[in-house]
């Protein structure tokens, strides 16, 4: 499925809006597994047995989710037999999160774009989730909607790079020749940044008001207030920084001083946390990103 180019004399080509929202509208349904995840984590009363179900009826991803369950990281080896076991044991939006990540990643993980890698985009998505949901616990923000901020805030770069795959290759050529942000390359050639995309299908797709905004808004630059006056939107820019630094870490180097420099960075004087806080926290990031990364 490619979307509709306005030709001109000269590039950029920009997308027809028109064209792009039907793209949009045409992209692949939600599977229920994924939609039985964000209840769990975005309602407070959504029943486990849900999300029990919705994974239940697929036996690959019941597969997959036992075999992280029952990893060293969650500490319950050998012990977690069912999907029911994994709720009672990790708790329901542990196992939400685990359950979004896999079934998002099975329904887009296909894209054919020149240079796009998807690997190299899935380990930033999942950095920036899971290190959203740590930081969410320290300025008291939803952990599961925070999770899924950072599961979808660049979820416009794969929306691009599946429905104009020539415009979004363009777009990448252009970021690695002139050394600009992609988001920027994106504007210029397609008239439109993965941002934007990103939120308009988050809305589409009926996600929290708070959370497409922050979608929206994750590469404007913004000044970040104290830890009590942090919302989602200073939080995704914090997660999305803390994700760039550490994606390059092994988990052997967080225990070292590989991400000193990374901890000593001015930008988490918004937390009112320790370096060790800090450390502790991106530890737990890297140890988690190496488990998931796996699924």
């Amino acid at each position: 499925m490619y979307v509709e180019a306005v030709e001109s004399a000269a590039p950029p080509r920009h997308l027809k809006p028109a064209a792009l929202a039907r793209c949009i509208g045409e992209l692949p349904s939600l599977p229920s597994a994924f939609i039985a995840a964000v209840e769990a984590l975005s309602q407070d009363d959504a029943p486990a047995s849900t999300c029990i179900e919705a994974i239940e009826r697929d036996q690959a991803l019941t597969v997959r989710l036992l075999r992280l369950a029952n990893s060293a990281f969650y500490g319950a080896q050998g012990q977690v037999a069912s999907v029911g076991d994994a709720v009672q044991m990790l708790g329901l939006r542990t196992v939400a999160s685990t359950l979004a990540a896999i079934s998002l990643r099975a329904t887009f993980g296909s894209v054919r774009c020149e240079g796009f890698c998807f690997d190299t985009y899935w380990r930033h998505t999942l950095c920036t989730a899971i290190s959203a949901r740590e930081l969410a616990r320290i300025v008291s923000l939803d952990p599961g909607e925070a999770f899924l901020l950072g599961l979808l805030h660049d979820v416009g770069k794969l929306i691009l790079a599946m429905t104009s795959p020539e415009l979004e290759a363009q777009a990448l050529r252009l970021c690695a020749a002139e050394g600009i942000a992609l988001h920027e390359a994106e504007q210029r050639v397609l008239g439109v940044s993965h941002a934007e995309v990103g939120a308009t299908v988050a809305s589409q797709w009926n996600f929290p008001a708070t959370l497409v905004a922050a979608i929206a808004a994750h590469h404007i630059p913004t000044p970040l207030p104290t830890a009590e006056r942090l919302d989602f939107s200073h939080l995704v820019l914090l997660a999305n920084h803390m994700a760039h630094g550490l994606e390059g870490i092994a988990a052997a180097d967080v225990e070292g001083d590989a991400d000193v420099e990374l901890l000593r960075d001015p930008m988490w004087s918004a937390l009112s946390a320790s370096e060790q806080q800090l450390r502790r926290l991106t530890q737990r990031v890297v140890s988690e990103l190496a488990v998931m990364s796996s699924a």
